[in-house]
């Protein structure tokens, strides 16, 4: 059996490497005709869902990251058969399709029962603890504004909308850096640090830590920051991606509506 640790590790080089590449050209598109391009509309669309979901995707069907270090419980019962052909065996059997689909949903659905109990339970505790945390920093932040701190530069906040396509790309590509290092040391908690350290150097590379000339740019990464612990935290003891995205985009709503609205009471 071929040992693809390795591989993958240099599948999230590569995928590093593109993202500090992608910085250094978005910062020159209003000078380089066709990084705009580019950068602009569907060909930008293409090019985002070509590297947060491509990457994963070739390493996955290629066998160089398997699937339930990405998260991806239950893709195992994924089987094709017999039971998609007629009883002549030259056409499509509707009713086989149809049998396999419920039987493949309910197997998968029996497999990840189990784990929402514990899902629910530290959705709601980090959704909670996030809420607080965030909002104590919405009234510091407005403390420190008011008495004009020296060094301190107002910003707008992160906008408090999500697309649910964001969240997608977000947490895919989280669990991609989070399984290379878990692969590597065959170890669930190591790959959860290792995976933090990952993200936080792409951070670093591509655009600067904690990117001071630009207040929204730091703050904007403490918010990811800050889900990116707790999903790692609850893909520990909860690892299936599939649950996770909808626990994922609600940890960012819920982070982001608390400092609008702490925001907005402090209007």
């Amino acid at each position: 059996m071929t040992d693809t640790r390795w591989q993958l590790l240099a599948y999230v080089f590569a995928s590093i490497v593109l993202r500090m590449v992608a910085a250094q050209l978005w910062r020159r598109r209003t000078s380089i005709g066709w990084v705009r391009f580019l950068s602009e509309g569907w060909a930008a669309s293409i090019l985002r869902l070509a590297y947060y979901i491509g990457l994963p995707y070739a390493a996955l069907v290629l066998g160089v990251a398997p699937g339930r270090y990405l998260g991806l419980v239950g893709q195992s019962r994924w089987q094709t058969g017999e039971a998609f052909l007629s009883s002549s065996g030259s056409g499509l059997n509707i009713w086989g399709l149809v049998s396999w689909l419920r039987d493949y949903l309910s197997l998968v659905l029996l497999s990840w029962l189990p784990d929402l109990g514990r899902l629910l339970g530290l959705a709601a505790l980090l959704v909670g603890l996030l809420s607080f945390v965030w909002l104590g920093y919405g009234y510091f932040r407005r403390r420190v504004l008011a008495e004009g701190l020296k060094g301190w530069q107002g910003g707008k906040l992160p906008p408090k909308n999500l697309s649910p396509v964001q969240v997608f790309y977000q947490a895919v590509h989280w669990s991609f850096y989070r399984s290379a290092i878990w692969l590597l040391t065959d170890d669930p908690y190591l790959g959860m640090l290792g995976g933090f350290v990952l993200v936080g150097g792409e951070w670093l590379l591509a655009s600067g830590w904690p990117g001071a000339r630009h207040p929204l740019g730091w703050e904007e990464r403490l918010l990811d920051a800050s889900v990116l612990i707790a999903t790692f935290v609850i893909f520990f003891f909860v690892p299936n991606l599939w649950l996770l995205l909808p626990v994922h985009w609600l940890l960012a709503m819920a982070s982001r509506r608390t400092i609008a609205w702490e925001q907005w009471q402090a209007a």
